[in-house]
């Protein structure tokens, strides 16, 4: 058995979340989802995250092909099995000696567009009132 970990803020969750996590499961026998706190995706995207990390997790849980769902901060270590990063959050590097495979998107619209894309509104909103 091939246990896979990998990690991401999962904040919006979108198209791309789903591709990383479709292309992690493909390659492992049963895969573990690391949700990173608020305080970690701030510290890693310099912003926090829109949704609170409670409701992220219980999001991620309910993802086809997830297994388990973990706490994923700045402290956190994992040994065993291989570990997959996305290629946007190689900042996010995993402690430990397992194996490490880069996933990079290839669909969907990430959620720091998304955040972006919010932020604008938000501004364009403001300035029109």
């Amino acid at each position: 058995m091939t246990v896979g970990y990998l990690a991401d803020s999962f904040d919006l969750l979108n198209v791309r979340d789903l591709d990383l996590i479709a292309q992690a499961r493909a390659q492992c026998s049963r895969l573990v989802v690391g949700v990173f706190t608020d305080a970690y995706t701030e510290q890693l995207l310099g912003r926090p995250p829109v949704i609170p990390f409670a409701e992220r997790l219980l999001i991620v849980q309910h993802v086809k092909g997830v297994d388990e769902v973990v706490v994923h901060d700045a402290a956190t270590t994992t040994t065993d099995g291989v570990h997959f990063l996305p290629a946007d959050r190689l900042g996010a590097a995993l402690p430990g000696e397992a194996y490490l495979q880069i996933l990079v998107p290839t669909r969907g619209t990430s959620s720091t567009v998304l955040q972006d894309a919010l932020s604008t509104a938000d501004v364009d909103s403001e300035a029109a009132a």
